[in-house]
């Protein structure tokens, strides 16, 4: 009797949660149509070079997210939007789909950042080649392009000589 009951709870618990996934893809659906359609419009405009000095957003690139501020209850070093999508990127070898990322934030990290900002970060993340833009969603790169021209640049070729 017990392990019909506890096969009925695994079944109910496996089914509630594919139930909750579901739920939240629906309800998060109309919210990344839109943030994809806003995210291909900046793209046009930043290929097309109209988003330089445009409204006064002139050196915001250096500048920290405000959601990646806090002061740490334990004494230990706050992490960045930046390093925890790192952290979730890098802990498994599938692509991650940006509304996924923002979900096993809150839940690791107990941080609720907004998908609009987690999908800022990974636009960042992909020019400075840390992260790549597959079909099924985001991976973490292997080694950025960025360090790996450096790398070639800063070490030159070994010569061996008799």
């Amino acid at each position: 009797m017990a392990t019909t009951i506890y096969d009925y709870l695994l079944r109910r618990k496996a089914d509630l949660e594919a139930r909750m996934l579901e739920a939240q893809r629906r309800a998060q659906a109309p919210f990344e149509d839109e943030l994809r359609a806003l995210s291909l419009a900046l793209g046009a405009i930043e290929r097309g070079g109209l988003a330089d000095g445009a409204h006064g957003h002139v050196g915001l690139e250096g500048e920290p997210a405000s959601f990646a501020t806090g002061a740490s209850r334990r004494g230990r070093k706050p992490r960045s939007a930046r390093e925890m999508i790192l952290l979730v990127l890098g802990s498994g070898d599938a692509a991650i789909a940006a509304s996924e990322i923002s979900r096993k934030l809150t839940r690791r990290w107990g941080r609720a950042i907004p998908l609009a900002a987690v999908m800022l970060e990974l636009q960042g993340l992909e020019q400075t080649g840390l992260a790549l833009r597959t079909e099924a969603g985001w991976v973490r790169a292997d080694q950025p392009e960025v360090e790996a021209e450096a790398e070639a640049e800063a070490s030159p070729p070994l010569a061996i000589s008799a």
